[in-house]
C-alpha cells in the first residue's frame, strides 16, 4: 500500500485524514481512498461510468466528519487495473466486496452513482452480508424496463461494437473535448463543469487510453439491475437529481416500484445527473441524516 493523498479537517471540526492506497486483487491493483480515524458507519462510494474517486470530492469532507469514508476506482476506470476480458457488474461487485472484506472489515453502507448503482445493487445481491445499507444515486440499470432500445439505439450500439468503428469513435471522444461534452450533457448546472473537473476525468484517458471505456460501453446492455424484490431487506435510499435528462427521476420511481419497494426516494431540485457535485450541500443534507438514523 502507499499513502499519497491527505486532506485534514480544520481545528474547529472533528479531525480526519483521507489517504490513498492500493489493494492487490485477482485482476490487479485497486486504487482506493480511506479516512481515518474510524468512526460512525463505514460508507463505501462507487463512481459511475468514466468517473473515478475524485468525483466524490465535494461531499468527502461532510461524510468523513461523521463517518468512515471509503471510495474506489472500479477496474478499467480511474487508476485501478485494466484487466482483460469483458467488464461485468459481477466482477466489479466482487471487487467492491473484496474491499469491504479486506479493508473495511465489517459490513458497509454501499453508495453507487449511475453505473455504480448497478454495481452497488449487485453487491447487495451477490454479497448481501457485506451491505449494511444501500444508497443508489441517479442509478442506471432500469433503461431496458423503462425505455427499451429504439432502432437508432441498436444501430449505434452495433456500430460501437463493430471492430475498428468502435475504436475510431472512442478515439474521437477520448480527449479533453470529449470529456467536457460528456460532462456538459450530464450536468444541469453547467458552471460546475470546470476546467479542473475536465482535467481530472481526462487524466486516466491520457495514461491508459480508452480501451476499457469502450469495452464497458460494448457491454452496456448487460449492465442492468437484476436485484429482485425481497432479495435485499436492508435500509435503502434513492437520491436523484430532478433535472437529470439521461436517467430521469422516473427511473428512481421504477427502482422503488420494481426492486426496492421499502426504499426512501429523495429528488433534489436544481440538480442533474451528478447531485453530489452539482448540489453537494443538498446531497449531504439528504444522505447524512439518513445515515444517522441507521
Amino acid at each position: 500500500m502507499m499513502n499519497t493523498a491527505t486532506v485534514s479537517a480544520s481545528a474547529t471540526e472533528r479531525r480526519y485524514t483521507i489517504s490513498e492506497h492500493y489493494m492487490e486483487g485477482p485482476h490487479g491493483p485497486t486504487r482506493y481512498w480511506a479516512s481515518t480515524p474510524r468512526h460512525g458507519l463505514p460508507v463505501v462510494f462507487i463512481h459511475g461510468y468514466g468517473a473515478l474517486i475524485e468525483h466524490w470530492r465535494p461531499i468527502m469532507r461532510s461524510v468523513a466528519r461523521q463517518h468512515s469514508f471509503f471510495a474506489l476506482d472500479l477496474y478499467g476506470f480511474g487508476y485501478s487495473a485494466r484487466p482483460g476480458g469483458v467488464p461485468t457488474k459481477e466482477r466489479w461487485a466482487d471487487q467492491v466486496a473484496r474491499l469491504i472484506s479486506e479493508v473495511v472489515g465489517e459490513p458497509a453502507v454501499v453508495v453507487g452513482h449511475s453505473m455504480g448503482g448497478v454495481v452497488a445493487s449487485e453487491v447487495a445481491r451477490r454479497h448481501s452480508d457485506m451491505a449494511r445499507a444501500l444508497v443508489l444515486v441517479n442509478s442506471s440499470g432500469m433503461q431496458p424496463y423503462e425505455r427499451p432500445l429504439t432502432p437508432t439505439d441498436r444501430l449505434l450500439l452495433g456500430a460501437i461494437g463493430a471492430p475498428l468503428i468502435g475504436e475510431t469513435v472512442a478515439g474521437i471522444f477520448a480527449n479533453e473535448w470529449g470529456v467536457r461534452q460528456g460532462l456538459l450533457a450530464s450536468y444541469h448546472r453547467k458552471e460546475r463543469v470546470t476546467p479542473e473537473l475536465v482535467q481530472t476525468f481526462a487524466g486516466p484517458l491520457r495514461r491508459f487510453g480508452a480501451g476499457s471505456y469502450l469495452a464497458a460501453t460494448r457491454n452496456a446492455p448487460n449492465l442492468v439491475i437484476e436485484l429482485q424484490p425481497g432479495e435485499y431487506h436492508g435500509p435503502a435510499l434513492l437520491i436523484w437529481g430532478a433535472e437529470d435528462r439521461s436517467i430521469p427521476p422516473s427511473d428512481g420511481e421504477a427502482i422503488k416500484r420494481l426492486v426496492l419497494p421499502h426504499a426512501e426516494l429523495a429528488v433534489l431540485p436544481e440538480s442533474g445527473h451528478c447531485p453530489f457535485d452539482e448540489t453537494p450541500e443538498a446531497f449531504s443534507d439528504t444522505l447524512l441524516p439518513w445515515l444517522a438514523r441507521l
